[in-house]
């Protein structure tokens, strides 16, 4: 097939992204008003407990095959053997998962209040493995995955504002994101499976799932590891506290991971590249490698500063006075969009298409460590707040000892540049305005929009007249565009 450009798949990703955002600002309110934070917890319990039997199941594959299938993309029985291998290993995974999840979960006195939702939720673990997202990640098929994520995203709106009318409708809220993660995956498990088909005449024979076993336990290793740092606060705080404190801490900690999201998209898309261009063209590989760094550092950094500043207004707007718990744990979460999107660039842009996921697997092991030995102390003193400053230092600790990884082994692009200066003044100028303007005006949604669209303007044009690098060559490439347009 043809692959798009980096460009164009980035296009796309962002399209999604926008997609989603508008979703968010359509449901999330009414849902958050209509279900309320009890109930809203005790849906994210479960989504976190089956979270975990889907990390299990799913191994490390969801990583492991995007950089696989890139490396093969161009030859169909190459790519058809690794496809059907991985699917045969995510096969037995996930019959072990459900054997697991009904044997000895499911049965357990402590989750009679949940076993509906479990019922309901517990197709993820099927619909995701069969989905095999990666494959579509790996031949950078954006086209396809963003036609197919917007059109369920459209079906799960009007089926929340049609049938979620009172807190007892958590059932189908469950529902709801089954169907927004993973319900369309049918459709991916017809696209793969004639990929595999069309070469069913040799593919039998040839065979090797063994070769895929070491690699997949590494990635698998600090997966888990990463994912107990990031769902453990969940589980934790709904086992420790009560749903209730679940809730608070899912409507900051969305929002924000939902930023974030955007965020990595830039490394989503670059990833099958990445691990193209390591194996074929090094000089391109570090070039893209330092221009990713600088888009990733412009986006993230801005975010932390507007979640930091505008915590209640976006609370009030978001979720109402119910919530008003979540405005001190996502002005404790914020620096999480710089930290997360530098822990991917390292871990999963540098050290993953080289071949050294043992060093992320290591980073995160020591950050999962850290996080269990502090998060019980700190939930049951600070319940959800607690929680969002040992995730916030969990995920510190792993890009400090990816760094300094990267730094002594001499394989670190020079990061710290002018430029690098150039977007940190921008975005303390964007700070201290938007402390003066929250400062002086009243807080209601007409100053709130406002204000958020002048923080903004302040930041593109502290990064215009500071003459950053990336942002000022794209600025002028559309301004180029614009003029010869109305030319």
């Amino acid at each position: 097939m043809k692959v798009l450009s980096i460009k164009t798949n980035y296009i796309l990703n962002v399209f999604r992204v926008i997609s989603g955002a508008a979703v968010g600002l359509v449901t999330m309110p009414y849902i958050n008003r209509v279900i309320g934070a009890e109930y809203i917890g005790k849906v994210e319990y479960v989504n976190t407990i089956i979270n975990y039997f889907l990390l299990f199941s799913a191994l490390g594959i969801p990583m492991y095959g995007i950089r696989e299938i890139s490396k093969v993309r161009d030859n169909p029985q190459k790519k058809a053997k690794t496809l059907a291998e991985l699917l045969i290993i995510l096969g037995f995974t996930s019959l072990i998962g459900y054997l697991l999840l009904f044997g000895v979960l499911y049965n357990l006195n402590y989750f009679n209040s949940y076993k509906s939702l479990i019922l309901i939720m517990s197709s993820m673990i099927f619909l995701t493995n069969i989905g095999a997202e990666w494959y579509f990640q790996g031949i950078e098929d954006q086209l396809y995955i963003t036609l197919r994520y917007v059109g369920v995203r459209i079906i799960m709106v009007v089926l929340m504002l049609l049938f979620i009318k009172s807190p007892q409708d958590y059932n189908f809220y469950a529902f709801c994101i089954v169907l927004t993660t993973c319900g369309a995956n049918f459709l991916n498990f017809f696209v793969i499976s004639k990929v595999v088909l069309k070469e069913r005449k040799w593919l039998w024979e040839s065979l090797n799932i063994k070769r895929h076993m070491k690699p997949v336990l590494t990635i698998f290793v600090a997966t888990i590891s990463v994912n107990i740092y990031l769902q453990l606060d969940y589980l934790l705080i709904g086992s420790i506290a009560s749903d209730k404190y679940v809730g608070y801490y899912s409507i900051a900690n969305k929002l924000v991971r939902f930023v974030i999201g955007f965020i990595t998209v830039i490394g989503a898309v670059m990833l099958p590249r990445l691990s193209f261009l390591f194996q074929n063209d090094k000089e391109q590989y570090f070039i893209y490698l330092q221009r990713t760094f600088t888009i990733l550092l412009l986006i993230s950094l801005p975010f932390t500063i507007y979640f930091l500043v505008f915590a209640k207004p976006i609370i009030n707007l978001i979720a109402g006075k119910e919530f008003v718990a979540s405005i001190l744990t996502m002005r404790l979460i914020s620096p999480l969009c710089i930290i997360v999107s530098m822990a991917y660039f390292m871990g999963f842009l540098i050290l993953y298409p080289q071949n050294r996921e043992k060093i992320y697997t290591f980073a995160t092991i020591i950050s999962a460590v850290f996080s269990i030995g502090v998060n019980f102390y700190a939930i049951n003193k600070y319940q959800h707040n607690g929680a969002a400053v040992v995730g916030v230092l969990a995920e510190f600790i792993a890009i400090v000892i990816m760094f300094l990884y990267l730094k002594k082994n001499s394989i670190l692009p020079n990061l710290f540049d002018a430029n690098f200066f150039k977007i940190v003044v921008s975005g303390l100028i964007m700070f201290f305005s938007s402390i003066i303007g929250i400062y002086f005006f009243e807080d209601n949604l007409t100053n709130f929009i406002v204000l958020t669209l002048l923080c903004w303007v302040v930041y593109v044009i502290a990064l215009v007249l500071i003459k950053e690098q990336e942002f000022n060559e794209i600025f002028i490439k559309l301004l180029r565009r614009t003029l010869k347009k109305n030319n």
